[in-house]
Parts: C-alpha cells; sequence; structure tokens
C-alpha cells in the first residue's frame, strides 16, 4: 500500500517537475522526465559518464553519435530496470550498419507504473476502481562516420505521456558528435539531449461542471475546462571525456549541463577482459555555483543533493556460433527512501 502512495509521488514528479535549472536561482519548469531515466547496463553502470566512447546500441540513449562505432554490423537489446516504487522500466531497441549510408537504430522506453486507485475529493481513499498511466519514448536514429576519426549522429524522439482520459504528446531532438584523437587514446563527445517542442496536457478530465452555489435542483450545471500549463523538455548539454591508459582500461568523466536541473559531473572507471567480459562502476556530483544565502536547509538539501549514489556493474558475452550474447547487470544505488535500482541487459550481435 505505502509504494501506490509512492507511486502517485513518483508518478507527479514525472509529468511535471519542478526543477532549478542550473544554478538555484534560475530556476523553471520542465516535464517529460521519463526523458532522463536511463537505460542499458553499462551506460547506468558507468553513471553516464561514458558518453565519449559508448558505441553502438548503448548510444541509442547516451550519444546518437556512438551507434556510427558499432562493433557489429547488427545489435538487438532488451533490458528490464526496477525504478523507483517498484516502477518498471522495460526497453527494447536494434542498431544496424547500412553499407555506404552509416547506422540506423529504433527504441522503445515505457514505464509500468502498476494499477493505483482512483480517488476524488469525495472518496479519498479510492473509488473501488483503478488506473495505469501510460509512459514511453520511441527514438528513431541515425548515425554516421562523416571525416576521419568523427562520428555524427541524431536522435528523432515521440514522447507520450496517458492518465487515464488525459494525455500530452510531443517531438524530441538529439544531437550528438564523438572525435577520437590519432596520436592520443583519448576519445571526446558532445551530446544536446532533449531540444523540442513544449508539451501540455489535454482530454476530456480536465472538463468540469460547477454547479452555482444556492441553485435550485435541476438547474443547469456549468460546465467549463481547465487549461493545463504547457511544459518544456527537460534539455541537457553533455560534455565527456574517455581516456584508455591501457588496453582494455578505460577511465571517463563528463559534464552534464542540465536545462532544469544541478549540473552534474560523472566520473566512472570499466575493465575490459580480452573482449570477453567488463565490470566498472562510476559516482555523480552535483554542480552548484550558488551561495546558500537566505534559503533554508532543507530546500538546500532537496536542490543541490540527489537521491543516487554510486553504480556497479559488470557484464560477459557468450559465443553462439556466428552470433553473440552479451548478459549485463548493474546497480544504481539510492540514498533515500527507496531501493537501488537493479537493471538486466541482454543484447544479441551479429
Amino acid at each position: 500500500m505505502i509504494n501506490k502512495y509512492y507511486r502517485v509521488f513518483i508518478l507527479n514528479l514525472l509529468v511535471l517537475s519542478g526543477l532549478s535549472a542550473g544554478t538555484i536561482r534560475s530556476q523553471g519548469t520542465a516535464g517529460a522526465a521519463q526523458l532522463l531515466i536511463p537505460v542499458g547496463a553499462e551506460n547506468i553502470a558507468m553513471g553516464g559518464a561514458n558518453a565519449a566512447g559508448v558505441s553502438g546500441v548503448g548510444a541509442l540513449y547516451l550519444n546518437p553519435a556512438g551507434t556510427a562505432n558499432s562493433p557489429h554490423g547488427f545489435q538487438g537489446t532488451v533490458s528490464d530496470m526496477n525504478y523507483l516504487a517498484d516502477i518498471g522500466v522495460s526497453y527494447a531497441g536494434f542498431v544496424t550498419k547500412i553499407e555506404g549510408l552509416g547506422s540506423v537504430g529504433l527504441s522503445v522506453k515505457s514505464l509500468d507504473f502498476g494499477e493505483i486507485p482512483v480517488t476524488t475529493a469525495d472518496e479519498t481513499e479510492g473509488t473501488g476502481e483503478f488506473y495505469s498511466p501510460g509512459f514511453f519514448t520511441m527514438t528513431a536514429n541515425y548515425g554516421r562516420v562523416i571525416a576521419d576519426n568523427v562520428r555524427f549522429g541524431f536522435n528523432l524522439k515521440f514522447i507520450s505521456e496517458k492518465i487515464m482520459n488525459t494525455d500530452a504528446n510531443g517531438l524530441g531532438l538529439d544531437l550528438g558528435v564523438q572525435y577520437q584523437f590519432n596520436q592520443l587514446p583519448i576519445t571526446i563527445g558532445i551530446a544536446l539531449r532533449n531540444m523540442g517542442q513544449r508539451m501540455e496536457y489535454t482530454g476530456s478530465d480536465l472538463e468540469q461542471t460547477n454547479t452555482p452555489e444556492g441553485a435550485e435542483s435541476g438547474s443547469k450545471v456549468e460546465r467549463f475546462r481547465i487549461k493545463s500549463e504547457s511544459f518544456e523538455l527537460p534539455a541537457q548539454l553533455n560534455i565527456a571525456l574517455n581516456y584508455e591508459p591501457i588496453s582494455g582500461f578505460e577511465l571517463m568523466g563528463s559534464f552534464t549541463n542540465n536545462s532544469f536541473s544541478t549540473n552534474t559531473m560523472n566520473f566512472a572507471g570499466k575493465y575490459e577482459i580480452m573482449g570477453m567480459a567488463w565490470v566498472g562502476g562510476g559516482m555523480s556530483m552535483t554542480n552548484v555555483i550558488d551561495e546558500q544565502s537566505d534559503t533554508s536547509d532543507d530546500d538546500w538539501t532537496n536542490w543541490t543533493e540527489s537521491i543516487f549514489g554510486a553504480t556497479f556493474g559488470a557484464g560477459v558475452s557468450v559465443p553462439l556460433g556466428e552470433v553473440s550474447l552479451d548478459v549485463g547487470y548493474s546497480i544504481r544505488t539510492v540514498t533515500n527512501y527507496f531501493e537501488n535500482n537493479n537493471v538486466l541487459e541482454l543484447t544479441l550481435n551479429f
């Protein structure tokens, strides 16, 4: 029962999050927070610090340029993550190379909130009915090597959120580039994510009726429609660096400028064993340039600290004749209130 209330709380955060825009003073309001939920075992294990070196199907979420560096002709992946308050995040995607044209990909991410009881002002404990919100993002990708050591890619996104008879739909765009230095074991990556049009909730649930005070029984009721406030997508600029001092060992770092949340710095390390297995972990730090001033301690903590902590993960590649199956598992620790996020991913390569 407690998790049901938590789910409603998380749902409200995902629908319309009042977040601080890069700095505490430049606050704004953004929605479509489902776009910020990461996917993929390796991406989550690295804490998102791997945007410079990510490749293949794993790049669909983090940096669309990385799909042009796929190590295989085709990669298909599925993953499942327990998010907060038992909310499930399911993900599926593929990337394939087209000779002479580059790489194309497609992915779908959906959230499962389970069944949430319907409540009203008169029946606060529930009417006996239930509903299940429908949140999903569909992404189409194109990536290409455009010059020596330079990869470029973009994502087109369709974002949909539906709660009972009210929904919001929108389009988003990601742009990404990766550059590999010739004489140095260094790759840099830049990604602009979640740019797009404002979204707005509409639907019959926003239609209300009102009986004027003192009206006699049978009097005509007044009908009106509540207009919801439109909201922007949670745009991000990510700048990342990947350094490989020895073969198989990578150090990564990234800085993310968030339009509607506190900026973050991410650091990670990964060790790959003969292309057959990997293990790694990461951490994230918030970057706040404001002074606390007259902000209360509680508000300051809420604005500047993340509930997510360190990340860990590992994976193995199992050869199956001419194809291979990658199995990855990662954990993102959660510092308060909720259980850790766990993700299991299966990827088929050929």
